[in-house]
């Protein structure tokens, strides 16, 4: 849903944050179309730099204003466009095999979906891609983090470091490690949803929809019906 410029205006001067409450940096400026919806928000980064974070990816959880990364809301489209084709499919066949519509038209609209499933499988792949890059890393970020905990507890330990500093940098490792985790399971749970799409089985919706977070991550409710969908590989 596109935010409006009554909507988010009160962020102004506030920070912008992912959704596990990382600061990208502070709102300093709103772009609006004419029919008042924002295109874009100016932020400044924490180096002094600034940039501009597109209106499209922008939500508002609880009292922040949050910028879904891009591998998310790319994520997001895919089991949306997933999940429609699917239902269309099992609609087109079942109405086929009542004879509620004629074998040509049937063909044609088959053909029509066939593309888009064509056009799913290579999206799919770009996402996994990309999704491969961001577990890299937060690996990456995890490592350092988990190293410098163990840096500053074994320099406590041996008196180098007071209580008081100690505490202050544990307290920020820690926030840090629970956020890289938190996405780098939602990144884990999607590429897994993602990778069965290429098995040769039949793949439910209900039980590989991916989870999409909110401040801290939330599921979103699969589908409730059950619907199979055959990707083939061409």
């Amino acid at each position: 849903m596109v935010l409006t410029l009554e909507q988010i205006r009160r962020f102004l001067g506030r920070p912008l944050q992912d959704p596990y409450g990382r600061a990208y940096g502070k709102i300093v400026g709103i772009s609006a179309n004419l029919k008042d919806e924002v295109t874009a928000v100016g932020v400044e980064v924490g180096n002094g730099e600034f940039v501009q974070s597109p209106g499209e990816r922008l939500s508002i959880f609880g009292d922040n204003l949050v910028l879904v990364p891009s591998w998310k809301q790319e994520a997001e489209e895919f089991r949306k466009e997933f999940d429609i084709v699917t239902r269309r499919l099992k609609a087109l066949d079942e109405l086929f095999s009542v004879g509620d519509i004629q074998r040509d038209v049937y063909e044609d609209l088959s053909k029509q979906h066939e593309d888009a499933i064509n056009e799913l499988k290579e999206k799919r792949k770009q996402i996994l891609e990309t999704l491969i890059q961001r577990t890299g890393v937060l690996s990456t970020q995890l490592r350092q983090l988990q190293t410098n905990l163990a840096g500053n507890k074994m320099l406590h330990a041996s008196g180098e470091f007071d209580d008081t500093s100690y505490k202050a940098a544990s307290e920020a490792i820690d926030v840090g490690l629970i956020r890289a985790m938190a996405e780098k399971k939602e990144v884990d749970a999607i590429s897994s949803y993602l990778g069965k799409l290429d098995t040769a089985t039949p793949v439910s919706v209900e039980s590989t929809s991916p989870t999409v977070p909110s401040q801290t991550p939330a599921v979103t409710s699969p589908p409730k019906d059950v619907l199979v969908l055959h990707v083939r590989e061409t």
